[in-house]
């Protein structure tokens, strides 16, 4: 099959609005959280503000008003119990999360998250009705192997083992290699719209086989180092249905720059 003809093949599931999730990660503080949503600009597209756990319940008073989700930015694999320092999915649905991201790099990274424990917390976000977004990606050595379909297809079908409703899941192609955070020269590590192309056909080729009938409704969002810079071409590509904005997401002119551009 030729690439150019992938995006028919496989469905895209850009119909509808794109999803511009900001991940505020560990920064701001409450005060500096409430003053930077009042700026947030109006858009078509769903805007998603993945924020600290402190901040989520002050948070959640303002964003209905203004029409932007809330979400967390990691969950317990357990429904409740003796788990210092967790927070539950429950407990992120009371405080009104709509989503949730899972399997983050820097929580494999730092905090060795497995791909059989991620699947538990998707399992618990499904369970309350929070829309897990799945993140995965592939390092520069895995890459420089070769192996970027083999991580990406591991990493998906140990993920979502056993889950069969797909429809509310969604997943973030976060290339290790190319995150400001893990990597000192930005620039030379930048994803090309090419790479990014390339991945995200891997990933609906996989969905297909895990959900022949419904993968097309499973939405793809890219996250490597996204800015204001690069995020016009990055939504003019045909199978990527939002971004997860890092370290851009921090500053309102720049968070706001890539929302006009989608």
């Amino acid at each position: 099959m030729k690439k150019q003809d992938m995006s028919r093949e496989t469905g895209s599931a850009t119909g509808g609005r794109k999803v511009i999730i900001a991940n505020w990660k560990m920064n701001l503080s409450v005060m500096q959280s409430l003053g930077f949503i009042k700026k947030i600009v109006k858009s078509k597209n769903e805007v998603v503000i993945a924020a600290p756990y402190t901040f989520l319940c002050e948070l959640g008073k303002h964003l209905k008003q203004k029409k932007i989700k809330l979400a967390g930015q990691n969950v317990s694999q357990f429904d409740s119990g003796a788990y210092t320092g967790d927070v539950s999915a429950k407990m992120l649905k009371e405080e009104g999360c709509a989503y949730c991201l899972v399997g983050h790099s820097e929580r494999r990274i730092y905090f060795n998250e497995k791909d059989k424990e991620i699947n538990k917390k998707i399992i618990q976000l499904l369970k309350y009705k929070i829309r897990p977004v799945l993140c995965i990606g592939e390092s520069s050595s895995e890459r420089a192997k070769g192996l970027t379909a083999k991580v990406l297809n591991k990493q998906l079908k140990l993920a979502l083992t056993g889950i069969k409703k797909c429809e509310n899941i969604l997943i973030a192609y976060e290339p290790i290699w190319a995150i400001s955070t893990f990597v000192k020269c930005k620039t030379k590590c930048s994803a090309r719209m090419s790479d990014i192309t390339a991945a995200h056909q891997e990933i609906k080729k996989m969905l297909k086989v895990l959900y022949p009938k419904k993968f097309s409704k499973i939405k793809i969002l890219y996250g490597g180092t996204v800015n204001e810079i690069n995020s016009k071409d990055i939504f003019k590509l045909p199978l990527v249905d939002g971004v997860l904005v890092g370290g851009a997401s921090l500053n309102i002119s720049s968070f706001n720059a890539i929302i006009k551009s989608s």
